[in-house]
């Protein structure tokens, strides 16, 4: 503590600087942090915030029971108009530590890498936490996942029977304490609680939709004894820290897709799941389909074209062979297609889904191309031109349009009317 001839000589020189002193050494004594400290989350989260205090997470974690509790001895301190959160050590009130900030590296839409100053390796010591800021930025980060991951070195804790806690939490700082009762809260406001130790070295934390705004991560060695857990002695505990935003959870599996979606102007991402899987991460199975079930489906799907084989031997045995090679161009890509359009993981590719997808819809629409055409009875100079001017003029309405309902309905209607006026002019010769 500063001596009474130091705060009067600080007045004196530096009204100012004495002021902001004083308001630190008093500030760090407090017992607890108000609510009305806490930073205000932000109103542009993106459709509701799940990742919140009390909210929705996923987590992959060491089960712990009786957690240290969480001191409340916070202090503010205003300088340049911006605030600035400092935690005071249990065992000397006098002094503070600064929350670490991290850097912001930006890849790409919800997804975003956070970097510790001097990590992704941190040292834990063992008399006080560790405390990092994570901060989200509205409507840029709230549509995707917030992953945490810790890891324990176990070279550095030297066989002792060392946990690291971790308490993340929205708005303000939490830190775990000796001897206490064990949860990641407070009066105000809780968190989310990660452990890692000798047992269980790794801990995962996804928090789907997170709120906007600082996020802190506390993290503090202690060592379990009869007593509960207390203070480590001469050990510091070593731990790999990652944080980043991802779109989706673990890119939806091998039963999902992740989508960028769009609703009243937010943007935000999600799992769309196939084959009966369901969940944030298209990891719930309870009403997915069977492997039997899948492989069916798929077969009687791509069987069903052998339908084509009977009007391919009728055009060979009429001498159309440029229509039966058409039917036979269908047939080969609409099963290839379907084999690989399959939502399960009973998919077979043998190319590009956009090539197969394209070939076959090609070949659909010229298959009742050439079938109308040739029922016309056409000149064979007209219907070879005919047959050209349909390809491309199909292939450019795909390309501008691959599910339009005007590419088979418009081709199908001009093909009829050709029909139909070959007709007329043959009745009326006759």
């Amino acid at each position: 503590m500063l001596d009474a001839a130091a705060n009067s000589h600080l007045v004196s020189n530096d009204k100012g600087l004495a002021k902001r002193t004083v308001s630190l050494i008093a500030h760090c004594s407090k017992p607890n942090l108000s609510q009305e400290h806490a930073s205000p989350s932000s109103s542009l989260n993106m459709p509701q915030s799940f990742g919140m205090a009390m909210g929705f997470s996923l987590s992959e974690t060491l089960p712990v029971a009786d957690l240290p509790a969480l001191a409340r001895n916070a202090s503010h301190l205003r300088a340049s108009e911006e605030r600035v959160v400092y935690l005071a050590p249990n065992a000397d009130p006098n002094k503070c530590w600064p929350i670490r900030p991290t850097l912001r590296n930006e890849l790409d839409t919800f997804s975003v890498h956070f970097y510790v100053f001097f990590g992704p390796n941190i040292s834990v010591p063992p008399d006080r936490a560790a405390v990092f800021a994570i901060n989200l930025m509205p409507v840029l980060d709230s549509g995707g996942v917030l992953n945490m991951e810790i890891k324990l070195n176990m070279s550095t804790v030297k066989g002792a029977n060392v946990t690291v806690f971790g308490c993340l939490n929205h708005g303000m700082p939490l830190f775990l304490r000796e001897n206490s009762s064990m949860k990641c809260e407070s009066e105000s406001t809780s968190g989310f609680l990660l452990a890692v130790n000798a047992s269980s070295n790794i801990t995962k934390l996804r928090i789907p939709y997170p709120q906007t705004g600082t996020w802190y991560l506390s993290l503090r060695s202690l060592c379990a004894t009869d007593r509960g857990f207390e203070a480590c002695a001469n050990v510091t505990a070593e731990v790999y820290l990652r944080s980043y935003l991802t779109p989706c959870i673990n890119d939806c599996g091998t039963y999902g897709q992740c989508k960028l979606l769009r609703t009243n102007n937010y943007l935000y991402a999600a799992c769309e799941c196939k084959a009966g899987w369901d969940g944030w991460g298209c990891t719930d199975n309870s009403g997915a389909y069977s492997y039997g079930f899948q492989l069916l489906s798929t077969l009687l799907l791509c069987l069903s074209n052998l339908m084509f084989v009977p009007p391919v031997a009728v055009a060979i045995r009429s001498h159309y062979l440029l229509e039966a090679s058409v039917y036979i161009f269908t047939m080969f890509f609409s099963t290839f297609y379907h084999a690989c359009d399959q939502p399960g993981i009973v998919v077979f590719c043998i190319m590009e889904y956009d090539v197969l997808q394209f070939c076959d819809f090609l070949g659909s629409l010229m298959s009742v191309w050439v079938t109308v055409i040739a029922m016309a009875r056409l000149k064979s100079i007209i219907k070879q031109v005919l047959y050209l001017l349909g390809a491309m003029s199909l292939s450019m309405a795909l390309q501008l349009d691959r599910h339009g309902l005007w590419n088979l309905l418009g081709p199908s209607l001009f093909a009829l009317g050709i029909m139909a006026v070959a007709w007329w002019n043959t009745a009326s010769f006759k």
